[in-house]
């Protein structure tokens, strides 16, 4: 019984090894007698490496016997082999920067699916780190006249540890021109959102990235990209403050988008300074006229404030009918002795037809 029939949970892997096995026939490769079928130790892809000795029946070939694997794969449309040929890529290039800028430079040139094949593989590389590296798709999103290239470049830079201030200002500028195609515009800000969140984990630190992405915001006209650079500010669990939060709340009363306002609530719920957050959505209520806005202040108050904000829910109450049966449902809840909003959310009977 071969290694690949032992293997169990390998899903397309058999299609995979005969595609890789039938291009490296042809390129010459030794003959499986001479080839040393022995496990290789602590295998990078477990998962996909479903034939021991593939890796062993490859090395002789490297970059280029992958490359010519993958374009086989692609013209054949087989998606097992693309799959697995994609963590090969990356396993091949692995800490090598000169590799990387090699397939970068492949990527140049090519077409979807091959292009995106092609960064995929790099974005999970640790060459991907490397100074040379970044600024090669940094200019790629910044110069290529394709907005395919450009997306794809961006996404490769997300699994960056931080972003230099200066790649940063690079990115945020990128973001704000106004001839950028709308996609480019939106995995700009995705890509700044996501890089904010690793440095966030590894640092605690959320600027400058969060007032890079409220720079976008308050320059777009586009409301959905406004509405992604107000949620991306939600993905590290931070707590938001100074500026930033000042920002916000110029969102949640003047931007001329419910669905930009209602974020603008959701991301100041999450604002280090309460009372200074209690105090922006007592000021937007009287002049919200949105009734799923006005929801989203509701609820995002007590998400802000607990127990603490319910004199304030009363208030609105008071001020919309609409809303004195949620002040009573919080009420309640809080009073039978709930204190964590993500708790008494679920408990709560949602009595608006809004999408939050």
């Amino acid at each position: 019984m071969s290694n690949a029939s032992r293997t169990p949970g390998c899903a397309g892997g058999a299609r995979s090894w005969r595609l890789a096995a039938a291009l490296l026939a042809t390129l010459g490769a030794p003959s499986a007698s001479a080839v040393d079928e022995r496990p290789i130790a602590e295998p990078r892809l477990p998962k996909l490496t479903c034939h021991q000795g593939y890796l062993k029946r490859e090395a002789p070939y490297g970059l280029e016997g992958v490359r010519a694997a993958i374009q086989q794969a692609l013209a054949g449309g087989d998606l097992a082999a693309q799959r697995f040929l994609e963590e090969r890529l990356a396993e091949v290039i692995g800490g090598d920067a000169r590799a990387a800028l090699q397939v970068l430079e492949w990527a140049e040139a090519a077409r979807e699916p091959e292009l995106s094949l092609y960064l995929r593989a790099v974005r999970e590389t640790e060459a991907v780190r490397a100074p040379e590296v970044v600024e090669r798709l940094a200019r790629m999103a910044e110069t290529h006249p394709d907005p395919d290239h450009q997306a794809s470049a961006l996404m490769a830079l997300e699994t960056q540890h931080r972003f230099e201030p200066a790649l940063l200002e690079r990115l945020t500028t990128l973001a704000r021109r106004d001839t950028l195609a709308r996609g480019v515009v939106m995995n700009t800000v995705r890509t700044i959102g996501r890089v904010m969140d690793n440095d966030f984990r590894r640092t605690g630190e959320l600027e400058p990235y969060m007032g890079g992405l409220l720079e976008v915001a308050l320059d777009s006209t586009d409301s959905d990209v406004r509405s992604l650079a107000l949620e991306m500010g939600t993905y590290p669990n931070a707590r938001i403050e100074g500026k930033s939060l000042q920002q916000l709340a110029r969102f949640l009363t003047e931007d001329p988008a419910p669905g930009v306002r209602e974020m603008a609530a959701l991301v100041m719920s999450s604002g280090r300074d309460t009372q200074a957050v209690l105090g922006a959505f007592r000021e937007a209520f009287p002049r919200e006229k949105n009734e799923c806005v006005r929801w989203a202040l509701v609820r995002f108050a007590m998400r802000a404030g607990g127990a603490k904000a319910l004199p304030l829910l009363k208030d609105f109450a008071r001020q919309d009918a609409r809303f004195q049966r949620d002040y009573a449902d919080f009420k309640g809840l809080y009073d039978a002795g709930q204190v964590d909003f993500d708790r008494v959310f679920p408990l709560k009977a949602i009595r608006h037809r809004c999408e939050g």
